[in-house]
């Protein structure tokens, strides 16, 4: 018959290496996600360096450097691009705006 500190120390050895083990396998799957994450994180800066915010990609880019050249008779560098709105586009947030502070304006006390 085996001592009841003996059980004690057993049972105890076993919940502490168990522990450990589930700790080994948080640290590796933190250690995994971290991985995609960067991998993603690079993914998405490739693909944001490569369109910007209006939508201008590297490639029209190299056509309006080659329309303007073929126009210009001339080497051209395409240093900014500044993309036009639709005009309703810029209406509708104009007056969006305009709502927006008129509901924030306060009539003066009389």
């Amino acid at each position: 018959m085996m001592s009841p500190y003996v059980v004690a120390l057993i049972c105890m050895s076993v919940v502490m290496c168990v522990m450990t083990l589930l700790v080994g396998v948080l640290y590796l799957l933190q250690a995994v996600t971290r991985r995609q994450a960067r991998t993603a994180a690079a993914a998405s800066a490739a693909e944001a360096a490569a369109v910007s915010e209006d939508g201008i990609t590297p490639e029209l880019v190299v056509v309006l450097a080659a329309a303007a050249h073929a126009a210009l008779g001339k080497a051209v560098v395409v240093r900014r691009i500044h993309a036009l709105r639709p005009a309703g586009q810029e209406n509708w947030s104009r007056v969006g705006r305009i709502d927006i502070l008129r509901s924030h304006r306060m009539e003066p006390k009389r």
